[in-house]
């Protein structure tokens, strides 16, 4: 994402800068000019930042759906991994070298800002020969001479008293104008920005913009010629990238716009080009983000229907506001909520949970699936999605899809045993389990991966916000998978508060496409949306799915 977002920028910035070239630099409004360069460098970086959230009222009927398995890849990206452990994926991972290279390019820039800015503080204390306030006189093989500082004015105290006097009030206007901010803003702009040509550019313009606004005061009260004259005798290469220099190559420009009129005040209307290209880059780089607000639709039975929760064979579960069916009947579902955070995920870990080998998973699995076959004790096998260091997607607050995948399946875990259901995790900790590994054998009754979507990668039409069911067309034994995932799927389809596809999804992933008992993934909503996230966040909102995905395994046992 930080790419993308640098990206934007870069473009901002090349729009702006366009502009000025082509239509300011020229001018001699040169406070104007100040003014331009440093607004648009901050509105680059603010606009890409900028989110505008947009409300679509979406009409939702409650009533009852017929499932429809539908076969599409739009949203899959489950990654395969090998036996040692690695991702095919990861191991050519482009965009994560990219990024870890851009960090070491701008954390070296920075480094380097900072020891140049110290080099001048002890190039002051090693050659200063006297101080008169905020004018610091140095020796004459000083580097640092001839220029201001911050607050401070550097001389080189070999010159001449009348030398000395147009260089200390050249270089007062810098300080009094505050141009060294300027610099520290445009200098950590360029370690941001360092891989886009246009920011050094736009450093330059800013420096000699600069120049020409301490070039223009200094001239007002004395000799044009003499100024000149002393600009050349004084004038070195450009060296400091902190510092404002009197005097520095090339100063054509510099001594060209001494020279030049004025231009007519009217020329001031040449800045009201800056409203369409703002406009323009608010229009192409602010994100957009679609909030569907839902409104129900009343059902047939005059909006008076009280939705209950399944039967779970008369067994009562009051844990987090879930409630039997009797007790839905008498009173709604409590409205409490338990909301995420990482301090959670170790609280849920049960004690007796299986424990996982440096060798894999599945060996661990499938022993204890064996040890339980003998008394035909139905087995629902709960994998966590990803793990260790293959932490999959993040959310915008930094939690990764890994920490919420383990911390349903453990949920998952626990209202399973509530019912005496015998659920076997393939991680309970945050481990990297290879992904054939992960597959039990045919003992099992049927198997779930858990996994929470993420924003649309590039080969995805659509961001999907909700709950998906997966099984794979792949699969030789599909019309299992699919009377498995039709039953889970139409238990959560009663869910309020979150969206869930009514049909399943088809995805050719190796768990599903290799596994030999039934066998879906299911997609626990998109961490990238704030409120899809808050949902599954939700303690409460867990222990609610896990129910209905419970139900659905019932069902399906059964049948």
């Amino acid at each position: 994402m930080i790419l993308i977002y640098l990206l934007k920028v870069s473009a901002c910035t090349a729009l702006f800068f366009a502009a000025y070239w082509l239509l300011l630099s020229k001018l001699t409004f040169f406070k104007l000019n100040r003014t331009y360069l440093l607004f648009a460098l901050i509105m680059s970086f603010i606009i890409p930042a900028l989110t505008i959230e947009s409300k679509h009222e979406v009409m939702v009927s409650k009533q009852p759906t017929e499932l429809k398995v539908a076969y599409s890849n739009d949203t899959s990206f489950e990654k395969d991994v090998l036996e040692n452990g690695n991702s095919t994926a990861d191991s050519l991972n482009v965009e994560v070298i990219l990024e870890y290279a851009y960090y070491i390019i701008f954390a070296v820039l920075l480094i380097k800002t900072l020891f140049a800015i110290g080099y001048i503080n002890y190039a002051l204390r090693k050659f200063r020969l006297s101080r008169i306030g905020s004018i610091v006189f140095v020796e004459k093989h000083s580097k640092i001479k001839n220029c201001s500082f911050l607050n401070r004015i550097v001389v080189d105290a070999s010159l001449e008293e009348e030398a000395q006097g147009l260089v200390i009030q050249h270089e007062l206007v810098h300080v009094q104008q505050l141009h060294s901010f300027d610099k520290l803003i445009m200098n950590f702009a360029v370690c941001i920005l360092w891989f886009n040509p246009i920011i050094y550019l736009w450093r330059i313009a800013m420096d000699n913009n600069h120049e020409f606004l301490a070039d223009e005061t200094t001239v007002a009260s004395n000799d044009k010629k003499i100024y000149a004259s002393l600009l050349l005798n004084l004038a070195s290469p450009a060296n400091g990238f902190a510092t404002n220099n009197f005097s520095q190559l090339s100063l054509k420009k510099r001594i060209k716009m001494m020279y030049k009129r004025p231009n007519n005040p009217l020329k001031k209307l040449t800045y009201l080009a800056i409203i369409p290209i703002l406009s323009f880059c608010c229009l192409a780089f602010i994100n957009r983000k679609d909030i569907m607000v839902e409104k129900e639709i009343a059902a047939n039975d005059g909006g008076k229907h009280l939705q209950t929760l399944p039967d779970k064979s008369n067994t009562v579960n009051k844990v987090a506001g879930v409630t039997s069916q009797n007790d839905s009947l008498k009173k709604p579902v409590a409205k409490e909520r338990t909301v995420f955070n990482q301090n959670l995920l170790e609280a849920v870990a049960p004690n007796n949970s299986l424990e996982l080998d440096n060798r894999g998973s599945n060996l661990s699995v499938n022993t204890e699936i064996k040890d339980l076959v003998t008394g035909k004790e139905l087995i629902l096998v709960v994998d966590a999605g990803h793990g260790g260091q293959d932490g999959a997607s993040k959310s915008q607050s930094g939690i990764a899809e890994k920490d919420l995948n383990l911390r349903a399946a453990q949920i998952l875990k626990e209202e399973a045993e509530k019912r005496s259901i015998k659920v076997i995790l393939t991680r309970d900790k945050d481990k990297l389990i290879p992904l054939r590994d992960r597959l039990p054998n045919e003992n099992a009754t049927a198997f779930i991966s858990i996994h929470h979507n993420s924003m649309p990668k590039p080969n995805m039409k659509v961001q999907f916000d909700g709950i998906e069911v997966f099984v794979s067309k792949q699969n030789p034994n599909i019309k299992s998978a699919e009377q498995f995932g039709s039953m889970v799927l139409k238990n959560l389809t009663s869910l309020s508060g979150i969206i869930v596809r009514d049909s399943l999804k088809d995805a050719n992933l190796l768990l599903l496409r290799e596994s030999k008992i039934p066998a879906v993934v299911v997609e626990l909503g998109n961490i990238s949306n704030e409120k899809s996230l808050a949902y599954v966040s939700d303690e409460a909102n867990l222990r609610r799915i896990s129910n209905l995905i419970l139900d659905g395994f019932l069902a399906f046992s059964k049948s």
